[in-house]
Parts: C-alpha cells; structure tokens; sequence
C-alpha cells in the first residue's frame, strides 16, 4: 500500500470512530437547547435564488435554500467532519463508503433509501445537470452506487480527489428524494431538510414550514438556545439599507451584511459574527477574441489596480488582503505576496490606453462598490471600462452560466470548503456552463500541478503540488487575488443560529423570545 493511501486509511479509521462516536447525539432535534412550536421568524436574501435544484445552485441564496430543503451525507465544524444522513463513511483517496441512517424520512413521509440517496448524488456528479461535478469529484467525475440490504452509498472517483468529504457537506449536496426536474427546480420536490416550501412569489418572499417529523440534522458545538420555528419567510431585499433599517423596526430577524450598514449592529440589543468569508478576486474571460486571452492585457490591469483601494471600497478598508485564490486560513495557501504583479499605473496605461472593457460584478457586496472602484481604476489607466453592476442571480448567470458578454468580472468566491480545491476549480477544467471554469482558463502547468495535489492526501506532497499550481497561475495572471472581505451575520434579540465555520447554517435558525 502506498504511503499516501495507508495516509488515507489512517484519516478514515479516525473519521469514523469520530462518527459513530457522534452519532448518538444527532437522534434527536431538541440537542442543542432547541424545542418544537415556535412561531415565525423573517430572514432577509440580497438576492432572488436561481434554482431550488441543489446541484444548480452558484449562488448564495441558492445554497441558502438547499440547506432549508434538503440535508447533506455529513457537517462540518471547522475541520471535524460530523454525520448527517450518513451515520459513519470509510473513506480511501479514491472511493468513500457511507453508512446512512436508518431513520431518515422524506417531507412526503416515505423513508429515503440508499438507492435514493444515491440518485440524488448522480445527478450532482452528471455534469449536464450539475454546475458543481467537478467542485465534488474532479474533472474525472464520479459513480454513485446503493446498496439498500446493507443500508450503504459508494461514492467511485474515476481519479482520487482529495476534497471529496468536505465537499459533500456543502448545500449543494443536499440528499434530494426526487429527480423530477422541474419539481426540484420550483423546491416542490419531497426533499429531506428541515423545512418544506408552502408558498412562493418570485422576486419577493418565501415561506418555508418546518417538519414536524423532522428529529436529525447535525449538533454543532454552539447549537443556539431556542424554539424552531413554525415557519421561516424568507423576504428579498436588494438594499442593505432596507434590510438594515428592517432589523432595526423588527420586521426582519437575521440577515447578512456586507457593507457599512454592518456597523448600525455593534453591541445593543443585536448580536453579530462576523468573518472574512467573501474572497475577491479578478477574473478574466480568456475566451478568443477577448481581451483576457492577452496575458499582456492581464497584466496591465493588475497594474492599474490598487488592492489597499479596493479594499476601501468593497470592504470598508476592513478585509484581509488574499495573495492567492484562497483565504490565508486555508491549507497549503500561498503566503508570499512576491508572487503578485505590483501596482504601475503608468505601465498599466500604455497597453490599457484606448480599450475598451466589459467589467460585470455582483451589487450583493456593499452594493457593488468594489466593482466601481475597479471600472474607475480602469478608466484612469485609459481604458473605456463598461460595468455591468448586476444582481447576484443575473451575475451568476452571466458568469457561472456562461451566457454573459464580458471580459473581467470581479468574482466575489464563497469558498465553504475552506480549501484550494475548491477555488482551483474555477481556473480547470471544462469552461462553464459545462463546467466551472468561467473564464475558460487554459494553464497547462496549473492543471496538472492541481490534478497532483488532488490525487494526494499526503500532506507534504499535497502541499508541494499546490505550492507549483499557485505559481503557475499567478505567473500567468489568470486571476487578481484582492482582499477577503468580511461578513456581518446579525441577529435580532429574538433569534440565533449556529455558525459552525465561516458561515451560519440557517436550518439551525431559532426564536430565543
């Protein structure tokens, strides 16, 4: 046995003695302080989601809304991976077994059986359904077999792929138990979450209803104080101000912020958990014809753009400045900011003068203030700089869906697994919609140096293989690392959740009054 799989048994044979020894606190909803019966409580979205379909999500209300509907394999608190629907795994660098439990019902009432679990995880490995495979699986993919009579799913990698448990704690791979599309598109589909969808109008509100039968569901550390609620509404509200000024008269509960708005929260009658969960960075469309396939072109606009200045204006001068496509807590993460093409308007200038550049950003960040401040950047360097400041639903359409007419896009990455697998995907692989590259990267050096450290849970040769990939890519400025900006998750007095990483597990949601 290779040392990097006798690496890979030792990690599962830990894993699943933490597993079952946690299961045992997963039986029940009440763990955690929370009771049944509550009444309603009213969150806010920045944005409309695109899909209720878990593996088409690309956005954060999408992921906000695949966790309310449907539970995942497994949790993760940090970097402990807890059980979920599955009860324990075995996990190899290529291959993951997992044990479910046996108490699992669908919102339809019927039980969910391995063989439904495993039809839901093949449609989030088919890469014609899901936005995600390759996030999950790797560019190689992935089988998903059951087993009902031992009450088992086999996830098989067609390569190994390191980040596969992680992965599959994540919204986007909520246990669905229909593959009907059009049902899971609507969120009419029998899902196996916490909560069902009764009422819906577009662009406006949702009302989801919790189950009454509902009694699993992963025990963090900090469960919240609390009755569930009987019914969560979830309002879109573009405007920060809104939802600001919405909290404050008590109509709206818990939302996320990102810009100065943020600050109106500090202490009182609220409380607030912030972390730097967004991840800027600039990403070019190096599709023929665009500008971004001039590596001279990229470069120019890494001259023209000052990170302390974006910082400013997308996150308050308040964000960690990032010198890769991760955030400085993930593993392997490039640290040397030597690496990065230093400011020089004045060079910048001479290849950007008389260009003109199609920029697209998402307003659901402080309002798209840092997607200003690049177009200005642009235009003082002599560029023509024509921003699209676009809702998060119409951004990633355009950029993850691969339909958009653009030639560099201010990517703000929400990167749940905390890892670079997850970031390096964006810049691999097949280009969207097929895939997750949005730019349609092609680095040669990085793919493979990226498939190494994918194909490896040894942690100095993962490493290694990561340190190369990062060069390659920063070398040949596919990407503009900026700053990771903060995230202001605010409560109002009768409400709390769990935040068992960077992000609040909304299905954890509960009135404290």
């Amino acid at each position: 046995m290779s040392s990097a799989l006798r690496i890979a048994a030792r990690a599962a044979a830990t894993l699943a003695t933490v597993t079952l020894a946690t299961a045992s606190l997963v039986g029940c909803a009440t763990t955690g302080g929370t009771t049944a019966g509550g009444g309603n409580l009213t969150m806010a979205l920045t944005s409309d989601p695109k899909s209720f379909d878990p593996p088409k999500g690309t956005a954060a209300s999408d992921y906000t809304v695949a966790r309310l509907l449907n539970d995942s394999l497994v949790r993760r608190e940090g970097n402990t991976v807890l059980p979920g629907i599955a009860q324990s795994w075995e996990l190899t660098a290529d291959r993951a077994v997992f044990t479910l439990r046996k108490d699992i019902t669908c919102s339809n009432g019927k039980p969910l059986t391995p063989a439904m679990t495993a039809a839901s995880l093949n449609r989030l490995a088919d890469p014609s359904i899901s936005a995600n495979t390759t996030a999950f699986f790797g560019a190689a993919g992935a089988t998903v077999t059951a087993d009902d009579a031992s009450g088992t799913v086999t996830v098989q990698l067609s390569r190994p792929w390191s980040d596969l448990l992680y992965s599959l704690a994540l919204p986007q791979a909520g246990i669905t138990c229909s593959t009907d599309p059009g049902a899971l598109q609507s969120g009419q589909a029998p899902g196996t979450g916490a909560y069902t969808l009764t009422s819906s109008q577009r662009g406006a509100s949702y009302t989801f209803s919790r189950r009454e039968d509902y009694h699993w569901g992963a025990q963090y550390a900090d469960m919240p104080q609390g009755e569930t609620p009987k019914t969560l509404t979830a309002n879109i509200i573009q405007s920060e101000a809104t939802i600001a000024n919405q909290i404050n008269t008590g109509a709206v509960d818990y939302a996320s912020l990102t810009g100065p708005d943020a600050d109106r929260f500090r202490g009182g009658d609220y409380t607030t958990k912030t972390a730097p969960a967004i991840n800027f960075m600039i990403m070019f469309n190096q599709r023929p014809g665009r500008p971004g396939a001039d590596p001279m072109f990229r470069r120019a606009v890494a001259q023209a753009i000052d990170v302390t200045a974006f910082d400013n204006a997308a996150a308050r001068g308040q964000g960690q400045p990032l010198v890769t496509i991760a955030g400085g807590t993930a593993p392997c993460v490039n640290t040397d900011a030597g690496l990065l093409v230093p400011p020089n308007p004045q060079e910048a200038n001479k290849v950007l003068s008389g260009t003109t550049v199609k920029v697209i950003g998402t307003n659901a960040v402080a309002g798209g203030a840092g997607n200003a401040y690049v177009q200005a950047a642009l235009e003082q360097a002599g560029a023509t700089a024509e921003l699209t400041n676009a809702d998060n639903a119409t951004w990633a359409s355009d950029v993850m869906g691969g339909t958009g007419d653009w030639d560099l896009t201010v990517f703000p990455h929400l990167n749940m697994t905390n890892t670079l697998g997850n970031a390096g995907g964006l810049f691999a692989g097949a280009p969207t919609p097929q895939g997750r590259n949005a730019g349609a990267v092609d680095n040669a050096e990085f793919t493979a140096a990226m498939g190494q450290a994918m194909a490896t849970v040894d942690t100095d040769a993962n490493c290694s293989a990561w340190a190369q990939a990062q060069r390659a890519l920063l070398e040949q400025v596919d990407v503009i690392p900026l700053t990771a900006a903060q995230v202001s998750y605010i409560f109002s007095q009768r409400a709390a959740a769990a935040a068992p990483g960077r992000f609040v597990d909304v299905s954890t949601l509960v009135l404290t009054k």
